[in-house]
């Protein structure tokens, strides 16, 4: 069986602590060493690529605010575009009604001088034929003056009688 030796045991354990002596002064500070700055390097990795993290978030954030802001201003710019367009149409509708208005009263007025041309025109023919007819009639010459009176009450009575029809239609 197993034989268990004092001796031995002693240098066994001397030459395993000799030996641990020598790995803590030779091996163990280095490899910690080693260790320790690997372990700083691995942490300052984690928190550059923490810093990292933290700066993308914010310049996604600073991405969605632009975003959002662009969308804003885009929204303001086609209301805007509306707001214009529609007050263009205004304009438009504005300038059209006033000229409309414009071309009624020309109208109008080109109507009513035609109308005066026409009745003083027609009263010239009226008084000659009346003048015509009523020296045939009556055997007699009327003055000039008498004959301008004659005719401007002729006129009267139309333009009355005009009036009158115009009231009627309306």
């Amino acid at each position: 069986m197993l034989h268990f030796d004092a001796g031995l045991f002693i240098w066994a354990l001397a030459t395993f602590a000799g030996l641990l002596l020598l790995l803590a002064r030779f091996a163990f500070k280095p490899l910690r060493e080693i260790l320790k700055a690997r372990e700083d390097s691995i942490r300052n990795a984690i928190q550059g690529a923490e810093r990292a993290r933290d700066e993308a978030r914010q310049l996604l954030d600073a991405q969605h605010a632009e975003i959002a802001t662009a969308r804003q201003q885009a929204a303001a710019t086609i209301e805007e575009a509306r707001r214009i367009v529609s007050d263009l149409k205004k304009e438009a509708e504005t300038a059209g009604r006033e000229q409309t208005a414009i071309l009624m009263e020309q109208a109008r007025t080109e109507i009513d001088r035609e109308t005066r041309k026409s009745l003083d025109d027609l009263k010239a023919t009226v008084a000659s034929i009346s003048v015509r007819i009523a020296r045939q009639v009556i055997r007699e010459n009327l003055d000039e003056k008498r004959h301008t009176e004659l005719a401007d009450q002729f006129i009267e009575r139309l333009k009355q009688n005009r009036n009158e029809i115009r009231q009627r239609q309306s």
